[in-house]
């Protein structure tokens, strides 16, 4: 999957994430909390310097970039998640990606719209309103986007294949 990493939640992230389930926490220590921007993306032995080259000209034209998780969220299908603001950046790196790899595009195709987004676990027994009147003190979180990440992530193992660091072609 190729994400941006969102280092300024990661407290959060992963301290709810440890009283979901700690098995399920990837070992990498960096990706726990990130905003996808397209998977699933090919598999590790599909993916060669060609591949990386492509990214990596890709990303280097995007200008790093604020942005707040200022919201608390809640998909029809239950999971709960911050919304990026602004989130318009993240579509457009989302279908950047997809134009440039056609055959993988957002979230299987299973989705009529990109909404970007940082899930955040519930443990049992909380809900979307609790999860508000927890966050309160801590939102908005102000982040920075500087790098996209290629990661790798099966049952047990997760780890970055590359990062790409945002506008090393720009002026």
């Amino acid at each position: 999957m190729l994400l941006i990493p969102v280092r300024e939640a990661e407290t959060i992230v992963r301290r709810r994430a440890l009283q979901v389930a700690p098995a399920l926490l990837p070992r990498d220590h960096g990706l726990a909390a990130h905003i996808t921007l397209l998977a699933p993306f090919m598999p590790p032995e599909a993916i060669h310097d060609g591949v990386i080259g492509e990214l990596d000209h890709f990303f280097a034209d995007v200008i790093s970039f604020g942005y707040r998780l200022a919201e608390v969220c809640e998909f029809p299908s239950g999971p709960t998640y911050l919304a990026p603001e602004p989130s318009d950046i993240f579509r457009r790196l989302a279908h950047g990606l997809h134009r440039l790899f056609p055959e993988f595009p957002p979230y299987g195709g299973q989705f009529g719209e990109i909404i970007p987004h940082l899930s955040v676990p519930l443990p049992d027994g909380e809900d979307t309103a609790s999860l508000r009147t927890a966050l309160r003190r801590k939102l908005p979180i102000e982040a920075h986007a500087t790098e996209a990440a290629l990661v790798w992530s099966a049952e047990e193992d997760t780890h970055t294949m590359a990062t790409f660091t945002f506008g090393t072609t720009a002026a």
